[in-house]
């Protein structure tokens, strides 16, 4: 594949993803914002960490990360605690409360996508199978 094709097919991926992230987002009933909802997934996967290192795998300034961090602990979603290590640093958890709402989140956007596979033809469902898995081919090592 020529290099401007490549490009013009990684725009397209790009430009999908996007359209798909928003049309989850549709019908969105909490307070969370898409960059606060990214940050606390990262808390629930990876696990707790300082503000500046979940600003630089969010790919983020400290300062803006310190924002979101701040309004997830202000719902509730997230706790600070001093750092037993260091005390000058502290670290960032997720509460019951904040992985409640995440999961509670994914049903819902999990459930949207899935009604509209669900009116797909089955050979298009196939295809989607499929064109998934070479794609995790592009993110996974």
């Amino acid at each position: 594949m020529e290099s401007s094709e490549s490009s013009d097919l990684a725009g397209d991926l790009l430009t999908l993803y996007g359209r798909i992230r928003r049309t989850t987002l549709v019908g969105k009933v909490d307070e969370v914002t898409a960059s606060q909802s990214a940050a606390l997934g990262r808390l629930i996967r990876d696990g707790a960490t300082t503000t500046a290192d979940l600003a630089r795998a969010e790919g983020v300034r400290p300062q803006s990360m310190g924002a979101t961090v701040q309004a997830l602990v202000d719902l509730g979603l997230a706790y600070r605690e001093p750092d037993p290590e260091d005390g000058r640093r502290t670290i960032v958890h997720a509460t019951d409360a904040g992985r409640a709402a995440r999961d509670e989140s994914h049903r819902v956007r999990t459930r949207l996508l899935a009604e509209r596979l669900a009116a797909l033809e089955p050979d298009d469902r196939a295809t989607v199978a499929r064109s998934l898995a070479i794609l995790r081919t592009l993110v996974e090592p």
